[in-house]
């Protein structure tokens, strides 16, 4: 008999407080029954050897937790040495028994709820939503240490209101905490697609029935499978009620750290953190490293005893990322039945072993262990407010006409909300409740990560529009009642509403049936332009949520649009020029509140369309509407001559192009300059679009030196990292199949060029949008750095607090994003990342950092990177070497030093800057404070690259499934015989640009969107 191999394990035998490390030994040769001796360095223990493969169980004299020591494990006449390393007693895994589930996607809500095709996609066992409900509570019932979680009301209440005879049984399995209701949605939506007015909603109409219908208590955000997340969602979940949250796709691309190249080593901090947002609020969030359906796949062994061998093995890997002795095992996957194993395991496991424990569980479990151990420890979790976006870009932009519907919807709901309550408490009007709550539901169940999206099928598609027109409808009917009835009690002909939470002065398009001049209240006419069955002017100073009413005199039609000369327009702040030779593009766009600073880029125009090719599907991946796919093949307007002509009113100037790229597509365009309105408003109307695959991208061309990338998100506005969409050497389009990452964003109301905070240091002044927070350890991170990353996200700068230990956060091989700043906490002898930084950079840096601690005790020091950042930034970057971003480093000369020094940089940022005195060389950082933004109405995409180049995705084309797919026949097409994913048909998009000096906030642009 030989002894093969031998290795120490992280399973312990014996009592919980005294408990045995097992070794295990493998055999050769066994034929009986022999002892089997391990003895070494501080360890012995002895078994007898049953098998081939023997656990042998041994007493660590004084552990030190990691610590390799020397071992012998002895068989008779057969000895082998090997390295022992002593693990940590006390673990457990909760294993969370859950399915995942959408009302729709490439099948229907019908379909889904309650008939099932014979073949879906997939190779796990899958089944409708009702046998779900039924199956998991089958379970419950037969099996008492099975446990699991009930999440989304878009299967809930079907279920809850078809199955009465359940209700009992699941009130009893919530009561005994065997079943556990949560999520605290209606959904899991894809907050960064609509309206931070539809997630309150969202949650309010999730937590209402789980709570106060079926009567749990939803703790936990369960948003397991959503395409990234809005910054504010956090803050806004907290303040619903929610403590906690999961989910599985975010700060490392969708499939997550497990399936990347780097592995699970590359997270730059623990699986359990807090999630912060721009409020300053937060939830302790567990991040499925291995996604939400790691622990389903060991439904397929053939055994227990396989099924306990994958589960330990992915307990190994998460362990190393746990911040406590707390692993969280997701059991489930899409629509799948209970795991056949898992309760086995959970009574196997138990019986053979004291840690780690297998168990049976539910979330609040989890995160209350995870709790307690913090607590007993006097830690805190690391608080990130890390961007988790972009994660599929192309759901910016596939189906884009129901992004349009529902910001259209949102709009209209939200409005006939306030004006039906004035109605109300004014006219003694009845407020449609039950209209309204109609509405919000609607688009609630259109938030869906597969419904807003576009990740959905053709059937699905058409489903889906009904929910948005209904909505839309609601809206709109209720807030034209309430202003009808509130109008009545204005004197005046025409009375305009303003129902923002700010005056505005703008332009107003209003029905009227036959020619009138208009009148302000002074009696004074109003310079307008009357077209067929609408009159169109500015109404000044409109009062926040008030009104301002006309008078109409009955006269002649007065000068509407009038053809002029040229192809330039202008009005007091701006002046455009566009260019028929490169396709109606602007060349030229001034702004009298810049000094008259040109704009648009030497050499290039704006307002351009480009045409990119993509791939039917990703080219490794497999999937399609959900990803962008560009190819490198690029068609632009302004290869191609448009006829471009002008027009005069009393409101304003307007150009009107009207062009063709190639047989791409037709397209006409309008930009429009009113009077005494400081903004460039934008129509673009495409015709003729009937190819299939490709990307339409709007651009305009507006470099400001030293700016980075901004966008409004929901209740906030954070800082981006520029795009990769193009070969900087080439000006040609990224290939996804060789750079599958092109950081497209999703905006809310706009996105542009400005600063978020800027870092002053001397002459130098270098803009931040995305940092990265470098503690001297993890376990420091929250004492030693909330309330700068709660500073720095406030100001509109998301960041990764990692430690000095971790890897670097800035590699896309692993990250969703990039950042563009690194913020190092405490000096050289603190701090591993700020030695190293020093290290590599000039000398000077150590002697400025050395001279400011020795006068004051604290020290800030700006480190320049070595290369520009748009050098840097490049497809493919990898921006962890120390020296590849700015360093800003904050140190005090010991601890009682550090943290007033980091509490006066968190003060600093009140005003959005920090300064540094330094004598130490800050680089050439230019810094030109100003802003240009383009203001979107339901066209969420947008990307800024290097360049300054602005690109919003207007549209597109793609063949990948499930686009086509249809369930009940007869089947559906548009009117050419295409599928709709192709979007063969008309479509109009309104936007605008804006610019300013200073940066967005001086600029006023939430005010001017």
């Amino acid at each position: 008999m030989q002894v093969i191999s031998a290795e120490s394990t992280e399973l312990f035998v014996g009592p919980p407080d005294a408990p045995l490390q097992l070794v295990r030994v493998t055999l050769s040769g066994w034929v009986r029954p022999a002892p089997v001796r391990v003895d070494g360095d501080g360890v012995a223990g002895q078994a007898v050897a049953g098998a081939e493969v023997v656990e042998v169980p041994v007493a660590v004299e004084h552990p030190v937790i990691g610590q390799r020591r020397a071992a012998r494990v002895q068989v008779a006449d057969s000895s082998l040495r090997f390295a022992f390393t002593v693990a940590e007693p006390g673990w457990t895994m909760f294993m969370i028994s859950h399915f995942h589930y959408d009302p729709v996607w490439w099948n229907t809500q019908g379909a889904y709820t309650s008939v099932w095709r014979e073949d879906p996609p997939g190779r796990c066992r899958q089944a409708n939503g009702f046998e779900l409900v039924h199956a998991h509570l089958e379970m419950a019932r037969r099996e008492p240490e099975y446990k699991f979680v009930l999440a989304e009301v878009d299967y809930l209440k079907p279920y809850w209101d078809t199955h009465p005879e359940d209700r009992a049984d699941l009130r009893r399995f919530i009561a005994q905490c065997r079943v556990e209701v949560m999520g605290g949605t209606y959904n899991e939506p894809n907050t960064n697609l609509t309206s931070p007015e539809t997630t309150i909603r969202n949650l309010v109409h999730g937590m209402g029935f789980q709570r106060d219908v079926l009567g749990g208590d939803p703790a936990t955000a369960w948003q397991l499978d959503v395409f990234g997340h809005d910054p504010q969602f956090p803050g806004m979940a907290a303040d619903a009620g929610l403590t906690s949250s999961s989910w599985a796709r975010g700060p490392h691309h969708q499939w997550g750290p497990m399936h990347s190249d780097g592995g699970i080593a590359g997270m730059q901090f623990c699986s359990e953190f807090e999630w912060i947002a721009p409020s300053g609020r937060g939830l302790l969030t567990h991040y499925m490293p291995a996604h939400y359906s790691a622990g389903w796949w060991m439904d397929e062994a053939a055994s227990l005893a396989e099924a306990e061998q994958a589960t330990y093995r992915l307990f190994e890997e998460l362990r190393k990322v746990a911040l406590t002795r707390n692993v969280l095992l997701p059991v489930g996957t899409d629509y799948t039945p209970p795991n056949k194993w898992v309760t086995a395991i959970h009574r196997d496991w138990g019986e053979r072993y004291t840690w780690p424990k297998f168990v049976c569980a539910l979330p609040r479990e989890f995160f209350a262990a995870v709790r307690a151990e913090l607590d007993t420890r006097g830690l805190a979790p690391s608080p990130q407010t890390r961007d988790m976006n972009p994660v599929y870009t192309g759901k910016d932009v596939t189906f884009i006409d129901t992004k349009q519907a529902n910001r259209a919807a949102e709009n209209a709901v939200l409005d006939a909300e306030k004006y039906a309550v004035f109605a109300g408490i004014l006219a003694g009007a009845h407020y449609p409740q039950a209209a309204l709550a109609k509405a919000w539901v609607q688009l609630a169940y259109g938030a869906h990560h597969d419904a807003i999206t576009g990740s959905e099928s053709d059937q699905v598609y058409l489903d889906l529009l009904t929910g948005w027109r209904d909505a839309w409808e609601l809206g709109r009917v209720t807030r034209d009642n309430a202003v009808a009835l509130l109008t009545g009690a204005v004197p005046g002909d025409l009375v305009v509403w303003n129902p923002l939470a700010h005056d505005r002065t703008d332009v107003v398009t209003a029905r009227l049936d036959t020619a009138a001049r208009i009148l302000d209240a002074d009696g004074i006419e109003v310079p307008a332009v009357v077209e067929p069955g609408t009159v169109t002017f500015v109404a000044h100073d409109v009062p926040s949520l008030g009104w301002r009413a006309y008078r109409l005199v009955a006269t002649d039609p007065p000068a509407g649009w009038r053809p002029a000369p040229g192809y330039e327009i202008a009005n007091e702040h701006l002046r455009l020029v566009a260019d028929p030779g490169r396709g109606g593009g602007v060349s030229s766009l001034r702004h009298s509140g810049l000094g008259g600073r040109e704009l648009i880029a030497d050499g290039k125009v704006g307002n351009e369309l480009a045409v990119y090719s993509e791939y039917s599907a990703h080219p490794t991946g497999g999937e399609g509407p959900w990803h962008l796919l560009p190819k490198g093949r690029v068609a632009c307007s302004s290869g191609h001559h448009a006829a471009v002509r002008a027009y005069r009113s009393p409101l304003g100037q307007r150009l009107v192009v009207r062009g063709r790229i190639g047989t791409l597509l037709r397209y006409t365009q309008s930009l429009t300059l009113w009077h005494g309105i400081d903004r460039v408003d934008c129509a673009t109307t495409i015709d003729e679009f009937t190819d299939e695959d490709r990307l339409v991208r709007l651009r305009w061309p507006c470099p400001i030196p030293g700016a980075m990338p901004v966008s409004e998100v929901g209740d906030a506005v954070v800082g981006r990292g520029f795009a990769l969409l193009h070969d900087p050497a080439t000006g040609q389009s990224v290939d996804t199949g060789h750079y599958p990452w092109t950081l497209d964003n999703p905006a809310y109301g706009w996105f542009g060029l400005s600063s978020t905070v800027r870092v002053r240091a001397g002459n130098a002044v270098a803009a931040v949008s995305v940092a990265e927070v470098v503690a001297p350890s993890e376990t420091l991170s929250g004492a030693l750095a909330r309330d700068l990353m709660v500073a720095l996200v406030r100001a509109g700068v998301t960041a990764t607090c990692s430690s000095a230990d971790k890897p670097r956060y800035g590699h896309l091989g692993v990250d969703s994003n990039l950042p563009d700043t690194r913020i190092a906490l405490g000096g050289p002898g603190d701090n591993a990342f700020t030695k190293a930084v020093l290290a590599a950079a000039d000398p000077a840096y150590r002697g400025e950092l050395d001279r400011q601690l020795a006068a004051t005790g604290r020290a800030r020091l700006w480190v320049p990177a070595a290369v520009p950042l748009a050098s840097a930034w490049v497809p493919g970057a990898d921006l962890r070497d120390p020296r590849a971003l700015p360093v800003l480093v904050i140190a005090g000369r010991d601890d009682t030093d550090l943290a007033p020094a980091i509490a006066a940089v968190a003060d600093d940022l009140a005003d959005a800057e920090i300064v540094v005195s330094q004598q130490a060389p800050a680089g050439p950082h230019r810094h030109d404070s100003r802003t240009v933004a383009l203001l979107n109405r339901g066209v969420p995409s947008f990307a800024v690259d290097t360049d300054g180049t602005l690109h919003t995705a207007l549209m597109r084309s793609c063949t990948g499934w499930p686009s086509g797919t249809w369930i009940d026949e007869p089947r559906r097409t548009a009117p050419d015989g295409s599928s709709f994913q192709l979007q063969h048909w008309t479509h109009v998009f309104d936007y605008a640009l804006v610019a300013g000096a200073g940066d967005w906030r001086q600029a006023a642009v939430p005010a001017r969107s």
